[in-house]
């Protein structure tokens, strides 16, 4: 058996439109251990959502099509799987939570048979039985009076709780994977927190493999073993989160960082922020999507992507910076954070 529950290899996702042919996701590999927690982190329109959706074809086929690329999950290729195929992994093999609930969510139905409605779908449990497997999973879940809820619409539940009822829907077969987008989004920072504390102990207690797409580094140092950072539909750099938040090599990543606000920072002086927009992707860029943003940028990073650098532990970066012919080059960035730093944020 494989150490890794997920490797996705040279995966290619564009969308056909009437502007022409919008290259989301460009040659992106990764993979994810059992039982590990990954955070994919980057702008929007960076690719993490489209590239996490295809992996079971949760997106509409056209416009989106899967240009290249294999997805091997548990040992097997999925990639060419049909829908019937692929019905029988989505939620009993991989989960998804997406960003807002409420468009998840059939607001015409009550909450406990939405629940059951997987259980009954993906075993062979009886209505009593899945009933009282939907209680069980709304408890685990953190929701309190579980079977006043059960009775209840979406409508009249916080956001919160509605992302706790995702969060049981999406466990209840005990997935092997669970892809959690965005999952704290317009949510308060009081309930923000209880709903990762409910996802880590879900990870130690199910031992389930999870790939958390956020754009809070916060959330990151909180939450994850190991991360992916996208730009411009490429994985610039990856590695441990200790090795990414105390030495990011990428000017990206190093931005990102030095953007996020910290509570003994100057008040005086203006929090750093990066430069222009993201690269139009109907036109990609030939060199590093993060050239011309970059204030450190060469020439060769506008004719040719860089190639991947390793610096020990896993830790690689796709950077013309860190190649030994640029050693001259340096970077100079304002704000330098610690993941003890970021863990308060």
């Amino acid at each position: 058996m494989s150490d890794n529950i997920l490797e996705i290899r040279d995966f290619r996702i564009s969308f056909d439109t009437y502007a022409g042919e919008v290259q989301a996701v460009r040659s992106v590999s990764f993979e994810v251990a059992r039982n590990e927690i990954i955070a994919i982190v980057g702008e929007s329109g960076s690719g993490k959502s489209v590239m996490t959706q295809s992996i079971v074809k949760l997106l509409p086929s056209p416009p989106a099509v899967i240009k290249s690329g294999s997805v091997i999950f548990d040992g097997k290729e999925i990639s060419s799987y049909n829908f019937k195929q692929l019905r029988n992994i989505k939620g009993k093999e991989i989960a998804y939570i997406f960003q807002d609930p409420m468009t998840s969510l059939n607001p015409t139905i009550k909450i406990g048979k939405q629940i059951t409605e997987g259980i009954l779908t993906h075993s062979k449990l009886r209505r009593v039985e899945a009933n009282e497997k939907a209680l069980l999973l709304l408890q685990n879940a953190g929701i309190p009076n579980p079977q006043k809820r059960m009775e209840q619409y979406p409508h009249e539940l916080s956001g919160g709780m509605r992302q706790r009822v995702m969060i049981a829907i999406a466990i209840s077969m005990n997935p092997k994977l669970l892809i959690a987008d965005e999952p704290t989004t317009a949510l308060d920072v009081t309930i923000q927190s209880q709903i990762l504390g409910t996802l880590k102990d879900i990870n130690k207690k199910l031992g389930m493999s999870m790939i958390l797409i956020t754009h809070d580094m916060g959330i990151v140092a909180n939450m994850a073993q190991r991360v992916i950072v996208m730009y411009g539909g490429k994985i610039v750099e990856s590695g441990g989160v200790i090795e990414i938040f105390e030495s990011a090599q990428h000017p990206y990543t190093r931005s990102l960082l030095a953007s996020v606000p910290s509570l003994d920072a100057d008040s005086n002086k203006p929090l750093d922020y990066i430069l222009g927009s993201p690269p139009d992707m109907i036109d990609p860029p030939t060199g590093c999507p993060f050239a011309p943003r970059c204030r450190f940028s060469m020439k060769i990073c506008y004719q040719q992507m860089p190639g991947c650098t390793e610096t020990g532990d896993g830790h690689r970066a796709y950077c013309h910076l860190i190649d030994k012919r640029a050693s001259t080059q340096k970077f100079r960035f304002n704000n330098e954070y610690s993941l003890t730093q970021l863990k308060g944020v």
